[in-house]
């Protein structure tokens, strides 16, 4: 009957000791919502690995350009009215793709900010009607080198 009751003080204790650690979830909140590709870009296959990203040479984006990389950006975070953005650039490869890299800030769903995040993405499609499918938002460190790295391999430069 003792061990019996050592067990669940053991489980009780071991409930309220999780219950009280910190939530790396929660304490590491995004200001975004997971990325993903939305159709029909999702069903494109992934390049192979070792695929080099071709540099562009750095572009202008225009009004329309501009705007279709904000609202894309935009519509991922989790509270579109706070959405600050800094440093937007862009460049043009080969292929005529424009790859757009540039920081983000937001609040999370505790309303703090979080503090810029870098993103990058490709505007797809042709010339004035192009949407900007965004790859990725860097919130962790991970996550920030990743999209850094993207962004440089692609030409720009100063997104951090």
């Amino acid at each position: 009957m003792r061990s019996g009751r050592a067990t669940v003080f053991v489980v009780v204790a071991c409930a309220a000791l999780i219950a009280c650690a910190p939530d790396t979830a929660r304490t590491r909140d995004a200001a975004h919502t997971p990325i993903f590709l939305p159709p029909p870009y999702d069903a494109l296959p992934p390049a192979p690995p070792g695929t080099p990203i071709e540099p562009g040479r750095p572009v202008s984006l225009n009004a329309r350009q501009r705007q279709a990389v904000v609202m894309s950006v935009v519509k991922w975070m989790k509270d579109p009215a706070s959405v600050q953005f800094s440093g937007i650039k862009a460049v043009r490869n080969g292929r005529s793709l424009i790859t757009a890299c540039g920081l983000v800030n937001g609040r999370n769903t505790a309303g703090s900010y979080v503090g810029m995040s870098p993103f990058v993405g490709v505007l797809m499609g042709p010339g004035a009607d192009a949407d900007f499918v965004l790859v990725g938002i860097g919130s962790s460190n991970q996550e920030r080198a990743e999209v850094t790295s993207l962004c440089r391999a692609s030409g720009i430069y100063g997104v951090e």
